[in-house]
């Protein structure tokens, strides 16, 4: 068995949360673990870490890395630009025949890395049951009985039952509707046979590639059925999702229905609707107070956010902006985003947490002449060799153990000791310890933009 996680979405409708440059599997939005870590650990119940293929878009390449740390052995695909799922799932397949050389009948899982499952050990168990009816030919979508007529989703409708064992069933999938018109799913809703699309697919390696050539065969030729050749064609590929290029034209799809709860986590509803609640359906994350409200969301990063007097509303902080919203006007936040985007604002794009080869840093403070951010250097990892020629730098460590070298000097830093480094001067921070490091950084000068930076 192979999975494939795809997390090279760039979703914006949790924004503040998620930004284009931060996307929403790499929030810790249930635990202190993000969509994607969860989603990987959840699949190292079922597989062995080199089952797992990743792909994501190059600018999340140490998203990826640091969100996944200590675990190795994983395969990372990088996709050269984004180009939907359809082109995601068909590069995973060759990756596998020729990277890891898969067997042309090993089932291959396509899972999304940002949804929310509970319980996991019932879905891990649908999983199982889907490698049988993959077996048997079948491309297996898996399907959520659905609450409300959301146009959002695909719908699945069971044809007649194929195979079952114990409360697992699979049935033929008689149709396959991708986003429906709002009436067309509030009929699907009422006829009782239809499913949402929950994301997830299994099939054989050889199913998947054969489906592709019959139902994509553009795509098709521009792989040159070979992994290094579609990614050197890779813009020329059509933009297209996995659901419209296959889905929805599969004749030997089948479905299973999953009894779990289940979320795209797709906006701040859908959010509070699978979160715990108390008794006046006030959910709350993070820092925060409610007074004399009902069914509202209270989320917090950093700040204490106390709510008073309100009802079905969203109050949203992050360190570098707010929301409030009306709870019903979820959808309503892209077009935020969008006007955000218009204005320039550093906000729509950038989150104050950004990945690095080495790490990660946090933006703390910042000023006309000063920077300050919280660094996590990984073991093994270094900062530079490098210099900046309008800024000085100072670091104090909060935790680790780090190797500092300066126009040729070596020292070894601790916890509480700190360094300066002025205009012009080379420096390496090295992590050679066994632990993360921690540390503040103060950058100080008239410029203090990241392209500041001259390699040694």
């Amino acid at each position: 068995m192979k999975a494939l996680i795809m997390a090279g979405g760039s979703g914006t409708r949790l924004w503040p949360l998620s930004r284009e440059k931060y996307p929403k599997q790499f929030l810790k939005i249930f635990e202190e673990k993000s969509l994607l870590r969860l989603t990987y650990e959840r699949l190292l119940r079922l597989l062995d870490h080199r089952d797992i293929i990743i792909a994501t878009s190059k600018e999340y390449e140490y998203h990826v890395r640091n969100d996944l740390y200590p675990y190795d052995g994983y395969s990372l695909i990088l996709e050269p630009e984004r180009k939907n799922t359809g082109s995601t799932v068909l590069l995973g397949l060759l990756f596998a025949l020729e990277k890891l050389s898969s067997s042309e009948d090993e089932v291959f899982f396509v899972i999304p890395s940002d949804h929310y499952i509970q319980p996991e050990e019932r879905y891990l168990d649908y999983l199982r049951f889907a490698q049988k009816v993959a077996k048997m030919g079948y491309v297996v979508a898996f399907g959520i009985k659905p609450s409300s007529p959301d146009t959002n989703f695909g719908y699945i409708k069971l044809g007649e039952k194929l195979l079952s064992e114990g409360e697992a069933v699979a049935y033929n999938m008689e149709r396959f509707v991708e986003k429906p018109s709002y009436q067309l799913a509030q009929d699907f809703l009422r006829d009782g046979s239809y499913m949402w699309n929950s994301g997830n697919f299994a099939f054989t390696i050889k199913v998947g590639l054969e489906e592709i050539k019959i139902n994509a065969s553009h795509m098709w030729e521009l792989s040159g059925e070979s992994f290094g050749v579609m990614i050197e064609n890779y813009s020329k590929l059509p933009e297209i999702a996995f659901d419209y290029m296959q889905m929805e034209k599969t004749k030997r799809g089948a479905v299973i229905p999953m009894d779990i709860v289940w979320s795209d986590v797709g906006s701040f509803e859908g959010l509070y609707r699978v979160l715990p609640s108390n008794h006046k359906g006030n959910v709350h994350v993070g820092d925060t107070l409610c007074l004399d409200s009902e069914n509202t969301l209270a989320y917090s990063t950093d700040r204490l956010v106390a709510l008073i007097g309100v009802r079905d509303v969203a109050v949203v902080e992050e360190r570098d902006a707010v929301l409030v919203l009306s709870r019903d006007a979820s959808h309503k936040v892209k077009d935020l985003v969008n006007h955000l985007i218009s204005m320039g604002r550093r906000e729509a794009k950038y989150h104050v947490e950004l990945h690095e080869r080495w790490g990660k840093r946090l933006l703390l403070d910042e000023g006309n002449a000063y920077k300050i951010y919280k660094l996590t250097i990984y073991p093994n990892r270094e900062i530079g060799p490098h210099m900046h020629m309008h800024s000085t730098r100072t670091w104090m460590v909060l935790k680790g153990t780090l190797l500092f070298n300066s126009k040729g000097e070596e020292s070894f830093v601790s916890v509480g000791d700190s360094r300066f480094v002025n205009k012009a001067t080379p420096y390496l921070i090295r992590n050679s310890g066994f632990i993360p490091a921690e540390l503040i950084e103060v950058r100080v000068g008239e410029y203090l933009e990241d392209d500041d930076v001259i390699p040694q």
